[in-house]
C-alpha cells in the first residue's frame, strides 16, 4: 500500500497537464498513486497522456459528465487506504522534493492534520511562455521553521492561510473537509479551511509552484467575489473573539490592502445585524468610501448587501462550521504551542 494519493485534477489544460504529471514522475518520494480526474468527458487527450507514460500507479478517472471545480475538488476528501492525500492542480507543479519535504514535515507533528507549503508564483504569458515573478506566497525571510497557526488568525476572515495545490492532508480525517458542492470556486479555498483541524502547519520551503494563468476557472463576477467575501467575514466576525485593539488592527489592515477591503467590513455588519459594533473603528474617509461605491454601484451593493439571501444554504455551513472553529479553540486543552508568524502576506 502506498503512502500517498495523489488527486490530479483536469480541465482542458492540454499545455500544462504533462507539467504537472512530470513533476509528480520526478518526485523523489515514489511511494504514491494517483487518481488523474478528467472533468471532460469529450476529451481523450489526458487518458492517451497517462497510457504513453507506461506508469502503473496513475489511474484515469474519466468523470461521466463536467462535475466543476468545487465538486471535483470535494474528490480529494473521501476516504482512502493511503496515510495521506494531496492535490495537485493542473497548471501547478510540484518540485521534487515536495512530498519529501511534506512528509518529513507531518511525521515531525504528528497531532497536525493539514500542512501545506510555500509556492514560487509564475506569470503564464503570450505563447504559452513563463516567467518566474520573483515572488512567493509568504515572505519568510524571518525564518525557515515551519509554524504553526491556530484558528482565528486574522488572515483568516477574508481568505485561506493554505494553498490547495501545496498541501498534505492526513487522510483518516478529510471527509470532514469537503465543501458544499455548490460552493463558488473563488470561495471554495477560504471555506474549506473553515473546516480543518487546528492547528494547521505551514512549511516555509518553497517547494511548489503557483501558475498565473492567463485563463481561470475562477469567475470574474465580481459581485459574487464581493458577496462570499461578505459572508466570509461576516461568519468570522461574529464567532472569533477579538479585543478592541485586534479590531482596530482589522481596519488597519483592510485600509491598507490595495483596493481596499473596508467596505467588506460595511457589508458584512449589513448582512448581520448583530455585527454593528464593528463599525465603531470605521473613521470619515471610511463611511465616505463605503458610500461612494454605493452611489457609483446601487445594484452590485444591494445584492452585496443580501449576500445571506442569496446564499442561504452556504451561509448556514459556513456559519456553523467557523462557529465550531472557534469553540474548539476556546476549549482545547491541549493546543500545540503557536505563534504568529513575521510574514509578509502575498497570497494571490
Amino acid at each position: 500500500m502506498a503512502i500517498c494519493r495523489i488527486y490530479l485534477i483536469t480541465y482542458r489544460r492540454h499545455q500544462t497537464l504533462p507539467r504537472a504529471l512530470c513533476s509528480l514522475l520526478d518526485q523523489t518520494m515514489t511511494d504514491w498513486v494517483c487518481e488523474l480526474h478528467n472533468d471532460d468527458p469529450d476529451d481523450s487527450f489526458p487518458r492517451q497522456l497517462v497510457e504513453s507514460l507506461g506508469d502503473s500507479r496513475i489511474q484515469v478517472v474519466d468523470h461521466p459528465e463536467n462535475w466543476g471545480a468545487t465538486r471535483s475538488f470535494n474528490r480529494i476528501f473521501e476516504p482512502v487506504v493511503e496515510e495521506f492525500v494531496s492535490l495537485l492542480e493542473d497548471d501547478n507543479w510540484w518540485a521534487p522534493d515536495f512530498l519529501a519535504t511534506m512528509l518529513s514535515a507531518m511525521r515531525s507533528f504528528p497531532s497536525v492534520k493539514v500542512a501545506w507549503a510555500n509556492m514560487r508564483h509564475w506569470q503564464e504569458e503570450a505563447g504559452g511562455t513563463w516567467a518566474d515573478t520573483g515572488r512567493t506566497t509568504w515572505d519568510v525571510a524571518a525564518t525557515n521553521q515551519p509554524q504553526l497557526f491556530e484558528w482565528g488568525h486574522p488572515g483568516q476572515m477574508l481568505t485561506s492561510l493554505h494553498a490547495n495545490g501545496a498541501m498534505l492532508v492526513r487522510s483518516q480525517v478529510a471527509n470532514r473537509y469537503k465543501t458544499p458542492d455548490h460552493t463558488p470556486f473563488e470561495g471554495a479555498e477560504a471555506i474549506r479551511e473553515r473546516t480543518f483541524h487546528f492547528p494547521i502547519l505551514f512549511v516555509p520551503h518553497v517547494c511548489a509552484n503557483f501558475a498565473i494563468t492567463r485563463q481561470s476557472s475562477r469567475s470574474n463576477d465580481t459581485v459574487t467575489w464581493a458577496q462570499l467575501q461578505t459572508l466570509l467575514a461576516g461568519s468570522f466576525l461574529r464567532h472569533v473573539p477579538l479585543n478592541p485593539s485586534s479590531l482596530r488592527q482589522i481596519w488597519h489592515e483592510a485600509r491598507r490592502k490595495t483596493p481596499k477591503s473596508t467596505t467588506t467590513l460595511f457589508f458584512a455588519a449589513l448582512a448581520c445585524p448583530d455585527l454593528g459594533h464593528v463599525l465603531s473603528d470605521a473613521n470619515l474617509s471610511d463611511w465616505l468610501f463605503f458610500l461612494a461605491y454605493c452611489l457609483k454601484h446601487p445594484v452590485a451593493a444591494w445584492n452585496i448587501s443580501r449576500s445571506i439571501a442569496a446564499y442561504p444554504d452556504l451561509w448556514h455551513f459556513l456559519d456553523t462550521q467557523t462557529a465550531a472553529r472557534s469553540r474548539e479553540a476556546s476549549t482545547s486543552s491541549d493546543s500545540i504551542n503557536s505563534s504568529t508568524p513575521s510574514f509578509t502576506w502575498q497570497k494571490s
